[in-house]
């Protein structure tokens, strides 16, 4: 008997307490909360007061900032500043409105009751918005040579973070490069020039519209030089030989290039070019040159026949007298008494636009 006395004295004191024991207590909190700029977040707290009063109830933003607060049977008052940007609902749910990227991060419920009771809870306000593309990087350069590794980098801050597609502004698939949609990059090992071209990074996180950027990428790589075909080297040497007739079988015509039998096409003709060939501007080339030396070679000559000569003319003109005889019919002015001859070896000579018969020995000496 006595043992049943001491289990129901136990439950008594056990209910007694239990009673005295109770206190209020959050019947749901926030946690985290998502919204997106522009809009409004709602951070909702229920409590159990277990009849016990509210005496004060005051929201903060972490790590201190006090928003707005309320007393028992009171109005919400907001802080300095920060009026028309929050506001209370309900029992303890704080409203957000115009939500811009700031307002993310902490803030914090407490409620103080008459029995000495503080209840405290924080939230996490999470503000998405669309992604911004702050940078499109290439490294080490854009511009790089065939054969070198290259690696194009996007950025771009959002919420929550943006996954990336890389695309090739002509349409060209990607190729051998690797694309990583985390981190935003593109490489290429070993590049070769097929890579040259505008490459475009798109950013989306689900808010809003994906945003792009394009860059350009330019690929060298060394030129070979085309074969030239060398210049055959022409001597030409002149000959007193006479040029031969050119033959009178014509040639073919019509693109074709025969045998070399005379007459006719021939087994085994082959169409050529068109154009001359390089026989046909080597002759070309040595019939002007031939033309230009017979034309200098005829001036020269036509110089040293033509060209002006000195006439030299003697102060004293002799002759003999036998030659004097036979001028003298040319001096007489009687035909009809024609002077004598003589086998005199005297001479005349015109001196001073006068003739005078001089003897021969003295002629000489004059």
């Amino acid at each position: 008997m006595a043992g049943a006395l001491f289990a129901g004295l136990c439950l008594i004191l056990s209910c007694f307490l239990s009673g005295s024991l109770a206190a209020p207590s959050f019947t749901s909190e926030p946690g985290n909360v998502t919204a997106e700029v522009g809009g409004t977040a709602l951070l909702e707290w229920q409590m159990n007061n277990d009849g016990a009063s509210q005496l004060f109830e005051i929201w903060r933003k972490l790590p201190s900032a006090g928003l707005i607060q309320r007393a028992s049977g009171g109005d919400a008052e907001p802080f300095a500043g920060y009026e028309g940007k929050f506001e209370i609902e309900g029992v303890a749910t704080l409203k957000i409105l115009n939500l811009n990227k700031e307002d993310a991060g902490q803030y914090e419920f407490q409620a103080t009751y008459d029995d000495s009771t503080v209840l405290d809870s924080i939230a996490t306000l999470i503000v998405s918005y669309q992604p911004t593309i702050t940078d499109v990087t290439a490294s080490p350069v854009p511009n790089v040579m065939e054969g070198d590794d290259l690696t194009l980098t996007c950025a771009a801050d959002g919420v929550p973070a943006p996954t990336y597609t890389w695309t090739k502004s002509d349409g060209i698939p990607l190729g051998t490069a690797v694309a990583d949609t985390a981190a935003g990059t593109l490489t290429f090992t070993n590049i070769s020039r097929d890579a040259t071209g505008s490459y475009t990074c798109s950013a989306d996180n689900g808010v809003g519209d994906a945003q792009t950027q394009d860059i350009a990428v330019a690929v060298s790589y060394p030129t070979t030089a085309a074969p030239t075909t060398p210049t055959p080297n022409v001597t030409m040497k002149m000959t007193d030989a006479p040029t031969p007739a050119p033959s009178a079988e014509p040639k073919p015509t019509g693109g074709m290039k025969t045998s070399g039998k005379p007459g006719g096409r021939g087994r085994g003709a082959k169409p050529q070019k068109g154009g001359l060939g390089t026989g046909a501007i080597v002759g070309i080339v040595l019939g002007l040159l031939a033309l230009f030396i017979t034309i200098a070679v005829g001036a020269y000559c036509a110089s040293k026949r033509f060209g002006p000569q000195q006439e030299k003319k003697p102060d004293v003109v002799t002759f003999t007298k036998a030659e004097e005889n036979e001028a003298e019919p040319l001096k007489n002015k009687d035909p009809e008494n024609p002077p004598e001859k003589s086998d005199d070896k005297d001479t005349s000579i015109i001196k001073n636009g006068e003739m005078e018969d001089v003897p021969l020995k003295n002629a000489e000496e004059a």
